[in-house]
């Protein structure tokens, strides 16, 4: 999710030697190494599709059985009494690093990932745009994932952090508006200790639906409009590069448009809705290639993850 500044400190704290006992409890196995094999990165799912280990976005969440044996994990997720998506433990092996990159789908771009370290020391470095910092045990942080991050572990230990997304309530991003911003002088806030309570019963507000079968006409021509804000931030693109996807893209909500008029999301319309869209991503891909995104990245990752791709899921069918 793009943010105003790349990193933000919230003003809540946890008990670290809880998180760490409990995280303790998982043994090597249970670790998952990166789906994309970056060396050193693994992960434990705590809630993610159907409850399961898998590395999946779309589909009603639930929790797995690593949350389900770790109750103050769970109380640190519902103390914030938002919904909560796909959310894990990461870890970050001795010695190594996340590779730089942004964080480019359709579930990203509406939800902020909230970091709690809970194994870390001032080793630790995380970067995001030209920023960086280090964030303490049992802290609480989020950052701007469409800008380039990379996280370098240069010590000898293991760094773990709990990482949950969500989209946040009103009451989340009027908090986030009162929280530190490292590099300003930010309003004084007293932090928050959230304990473990041993007898306290534990209601996480868990992801149920998350991406629509077929994208409502009124999303489309708002991630339509996000596309080319992008493009125009970008100032290497040419305006008139830009007017040519902007009329190309404008022609596939009109027609996708008409498509909702007749069909709604009922199956009997997939196939139209996926004639549409294969035919403009067809027409539209070379020239979203050659331009890019106000992070530097190139246009057609967006094009791709934001727009064409989850304008139809009937994988989500219930």
């Amino acid at each position: 999710m793009k943010l105003v500044h790349e990193f933000y400190k919230l003003p809540f704290v946890f008990d670290i030697s809880r998180l760490q006992q409990e995280v303790n409890q998982f043994n090597e196995s249970d670790w998952q190494p990166h789906h994309e094999n970056f060396k050193g990165n693994f992960a434990i799912p705590l809630i993610s599709v159907g409850g399961s280990n898998n590395n999946q976005f779309k589909g009603a969440m639930a929790s797995t059985k690593a949350l389900e044996t770790s109750p103050y994990l769970q109380q640190v997720i519902a103390s914030f009494g938002d919904v909560f998506g796909r959310s894990r433990l990461m870890r970050l092996d001795p010695n190594c690093e996340v590779p730089l990159h942004f964080d480019i789908n359709y579930h990203w771009y509406n939800r902020v990932r909230i970091h709690i370290p809970i194994f870390t020391n001032t080793d630790v470095t995380f970067y995001c745009g030209d920023k960086k910092t280090h964030m303490a045990e049992g802290e609480c942080w989020i950052f701007d994932s469409w800008k380039n991050h990379k996280v370098v572990n240069a010590s000898e230990k293991t760094r773990i952090h709990l990482v949950i997304d969500t989209t946040g309530s009103r009451d989340f991003w009027n908090t986030v508006d009162k929280s530190t911003v490292p590099w300003l002088e930010s309003p004084v806030n007293n932090e928050q200790l959230i304990p473990f309570s041993p007898t306290h019963n534990t209601n996480i507000k868990i992801e149920k639906y998350n991406a629509p079968i077929v994208m409502p006409p009124g999303e489309v021509n708002h991630m339509i409009s996000e596309f080319i804000n992008e493009l125009t931030s970008a100032q290497e693109n040419q305006l008139t590069e830009i007017d040519k996807i902007k009329n190309q893209l404008r022609g596939f909500s009109q027609d996708w448009t008409q498509l909702w008029a007749l069909y709604g999301s009922s199956e009997s319309g997939w196939q139209h809705y996926h004639n549409l869209r294969d035919t403009t991503f067809h027409n539209a891909k070379h020239l979203a290639n050659s331009l890019k995104l106000s992070n530097g990245e190139n246009a057609l990752l967006m094009l791709i993850h934001c727009i064409i791709d989850p304008a139809l899921s009937p994988d989500v069918k219930t």
